[in-house]
């Protein structure tokens, strides 16, 4: 990568806009954005056993080197979120299942996914990747926003086929699809990676710098990404649309109430929200999590006491009243159980960490 561009991602901020629920899922773990876009940058070096990540995004950065194990690199769970992901190789060659799809991209290959497509990038030798995470609402604001005018000065309708996407992704009420977009060079990869790199390169510093207009500018690098993408002259492309079926729906609908409620949601009340029998929404969670909903429910409301202990000063009583707990010694075993520290022991490890 551009050492320029890997110093300003280097700089660490102790903030995060990138949360992690269900954490190791059965299923599919689930990424969710707290701001409108974000940079997530990735070096695997397989000869060292280290991987080397940052993450920018407007008011934080944080960089991390981590120590690999081969489950990490080559078993992680598969994953989708409440964004659109695009992935671009910038070096090596990686691989992404899609669902129950494999692929490979080497550099200057890339890839759109909407939200729906559970998925999980497998390194098998060192590789540099680039990933944009964008927002619903910020995805539609560019797509709005990118007006298109004639050589008369007339404003003029473009057929996109990715604002078509995003505007079918974040408008249609129906169940939605799993798709997402492969991307090839057309000529050299290496002039590929050099352009996407500057543009890259603008992104971060505009983002580091905060300086005012820096998201109008921001959406409008975004909105060439997708105008070079789209040019058949440098990039050949090919959608995919993965089978999808109502129970899957369901069980995305139920795993996004429970997040939102942080699993303090009755049976009875998930019911009247979806219109579904409770013993049916048992079923379909225990098809794809191995759990119960109760204990599947229950995981969310934990995560989110993990998260109390750790970043707040609200004492354990006042957590327990929050999140629904009468009992404190059930809520300590559970705990315990799921974290192996009782909650004292994980409050005092967070805060020496």
């Amino acid at each position: 990568m551009n050492p320029a561009n890997e110093s300003l991602l280097k700089k660490n901020i102790s903030l995060t806009e990138l949360q992690i629920d269900n954490r190791a899922s059965l299923y599919a773990e689930q990424y969710r954005l707290n701001g409108p876009y974000m940079l997530i940058y990735m070096n695997y070096d397989l000869d060292r056993d280290e991987v080397f990540y940052t993450l920018i995004a407007p008011g934080f950065s944080r960089s991390n080197t981590s120590r690999m194990k081969s489950d990490f690199v080559r078993n992680r769970s598969m994953h989708q979120h409440d964004y659109f992901e695009f992935m671009f190789v910038i070096h090596g060659r990686i691989i992404q299942k899609m669902e129950d799809r494999t692929y490979t991209y080497q550099e200057g290959q890339c890839c759109l996914v909407n939200q729906n497509v559970r998925h999980v990038e497998i390194a098998h030798e060192n590789a540099e990747l680039m990933f944009l995470a964008v927002s619903n609402d910020f995805f539609l604001n560019i797509v709005r926003s990118d007006i298109h005018y004639d050589k008369t000065g007339h404003v003029i309708l473009q057929e996109n086929p990715i604002y078509d996407l995003v505007r079918k992704t974040c408008s249609d009420g129906s169940a939605p699809q799993k798709q997402y977009w492969d991307f090839m060079p057309s000529s050299s990869p290496a002039a590929a990676v050099l352009e996407f790199e500057q543009i890259f390169g603008i992104i971060i510093r505009e983002t580091a710098d905060r300086r005012p207009g820096f998201l109008p500018l921001v959406s409008g690098l975004i909105a060439r990404i997708l105008s070079i993408l789209l040019d058949m002259g440098q990039y050949t492309m090919q959608k995919f649309t993965l089978p999808s079926d109502k129970e899957e729906y369901l069980f995305l609908r139920i795993q996004e109430l429970l997040t939102q409620t942080n699993g303090c949601i009755s049976r009875h009340d998930l019911a009247s929200q979806l219109h579904y029998d409770p013993d049916y929404m048992n079923k379909i969670v225990k098809r794809r999590t191995g759990m119960s909903l109760l204990k599947y429910g229950r995981n969310f409301t934990l995560k989110e006491s993990a998260r109390l202990l750790a970043y707040t000063d609200m004492n354990i009583s006042d957590i327990m009243r929050r999140l629904g707990f009468t009992n404190r010694s059930h809520f300590y075993t559970i705990f315990k159980e799921k974290y192996g520290l009782t909650p004292n022991e994980y409050r005092q490890k967070k805060r020496e960490a």
